[in-house]
C-alpha cells in the first residue's frame, strides 16, 4: 500500500486517522510535519485517514497549502482498506485536544502495530508510556515526538512493544475476566 499511496523505502511516514474535525488536532500535525519538513527532514510524509466532519476537506486542504506542505501529504478520504492504510504508516499519532474517553483510533493504529504517540488526554495515559504522550495543543511538543520516533534508534521498536504489552492486556478474554473480577468483588 506504501507504493500505492507514492512513498518511497526511504520515506518517514506520519499519520493521523480521524475524520475532520478541530478536536481531533489535524491543524496541530499539519503544523508539525511543517516545521520539520522546513527544518530539513525532506523525507517526511502526512498521511491524513480522514473524511470531512465538522471541518470541511477543503478547510484542511487550505491548511496544508499554507504550510507548504501539499507536495508531501496525502488525504485518503473514507477507505474499505483502513488497516492495510495503517500499516503503511512509520508513526501514528493521535494529536486530539479533548474527549478521547474510548480513542478507537489509537486502538486501531495500535493494533497494526505500527508505533504512536499521542495526546496526554482522555484514556490516552492509560493506553501508551508516558514517553509516547505529549501535551494536547503542544505543537512544540509533538514535533519533538515526532523527530524522536523518526531518528532515536530503536525508539519505534520501544514503543511498539510497550503498545503490543498494552494490547495484551485489553485483550477479549482478559479484560473480560477483569470485568467479571470487579463485579464479583462488589457482589
Amino acid at each position: 500500500i506504501r507504493a500505492e499511496l507514492g512513498y518511497g523505502d526511504n520515506d518517514f511516514v506520519v499519520g493521523l486517522l480521524g475524520r475532520f474535525d478541530q478536536v481531533k488536532g489535524q491543524h496541530e500535525l499539519i503544523r508539525a510535519v511543517a516545521r520539520l519538513h522546513g527544518q530539513g527532514m525532506t523525507n517526511i510524509r502526512l498521511l491524513l485517514l480522514g473524511f470531512d466532519s465538522a471541518t470541511p476537506e477543503s478547510t484542511v486542504r487550505d491548511w496544508i497549502a499554507e504550510r507548504g506542505i501539499a507536495s508531501i501529504t496525502t488525504i485518503t478520504g473514507k477507505r474499505p482498506d483502513i488497516a492495510a492504510c495503517l500499516n503503511a504508516l512509520d508513526l501514528g499519532v493521535v494529536a486530539s485536544l479533548w474527549s478521547e474517553t474510548i480513542a478507537r483510533a489509537a486502538l486501531e493504529i495500535m493494533a497494526t502495530e505500527v508505533p504512536l504517540i499521542g495526546t496526554d488526554v482522555g484514556v490516552m495515559p492509560d493506553l501508551l508510556e508516558p514517553e509516547a504522550l505529549f501535551a494536547a495543543g503542544d505543537v512544540d511538543a509533538l514535533e519533538q515526538g515526532i523527530r524522536a520516533a523518526a531518528t532515536e534508534p530503536g525508539l519505534a521498536e520501544t514503543l511498539r512493544q510497550a503498545q503490543r504489552r498494552r494490547m495484551a492486556d485489553l485483550s477479549g478474554r482478559d479484560f473480560l475476566s477483569r470485568t467479571l473480577a470487579v463485579y464479583e468483588g462488589a457482589l
